[in-house]
């Protein structure tokens, strides 16, 4: 197999660095906000209203959704290859092929089943009333379609690469420092 695409390689880094990106600001405005809402409930006996509501419904659903591509980009997803490690590297290469078609095809519906809930909780103007404050929610449902979108296209990506006889962009890159990394701090 040859090296990745440096196409394919710059797009996949781009989304990556964007999942990224929101995930962390998503986890530090997490942070931020129940910092001050705890703060805010010591200090002057006033917690924040809505403390509860948007970090369920936006904090939380950005940062366990986002890193799903990000994980399978950086080859951190947990994989049981006990069998396949004992198979040719061609036959790997074709199960490896046919996982990622089958993928493609779950997270594409995944993320057509997650657009319609979304569309359809935008249509409804869905929120949720928290201490007399009524908050919209309907907006961080389309953060799980994006996450899920961005899992198929890659996989998607990685399908065609292997088809064409290229290596998936950095998939090993980011496992193999981990694997390497491994066992030399003792």
């Amino acid at each position: 197999m040859s090296t990745p695409h440096p196409m394919a390689s710059r797009l996949v880094q781009g989304v990556d660095r964007l999942l990224v990106a929101i995930g962390a600001v998503g986890l530090v405005a997490m942070m931020l906000h129940i910092s001050i809402d705890i703060l805010s409930s010591l200090l002057l006996n006033a917690p924040l209203a809505i403390t509860s509501a948007i970090v369920t419904n936006y904090y939380m659903i950005a940062v366990a959704f986002l890193p799903i591509m990000v994980a399978e980009y950086r080859g951190a997803h947990i994989g049981v290859s006990l069998i396949t490690d004992a198979l040719p590297g061609g036959v790997r290469r074709w199960i490896d092929f046919l996982v990622n078609v089958v993928m493609v095809a779950v997270y594409g519906l995944l993320t057509l089943q997650a657009w319609s809930e979304a569309s359809d909780k935008y249509a409804a103007g869905a929120f949720v009333v928290e201490q007399t404050t009524r908050v919209l929610i309907w907006p961080a449902y389309f953060v799980i379609p994006l996450a899920f979108g961005a899992m198929a296209f890659f996989l998607a990506l990685k399908a065609i690469l292997r088809a064409i006889g290229q290596n998936p962009p950095a998939a090993a890159q980011y496992g193999a420092e981990l694997v390497q990394g491994e066992g030399t701090d003792v």
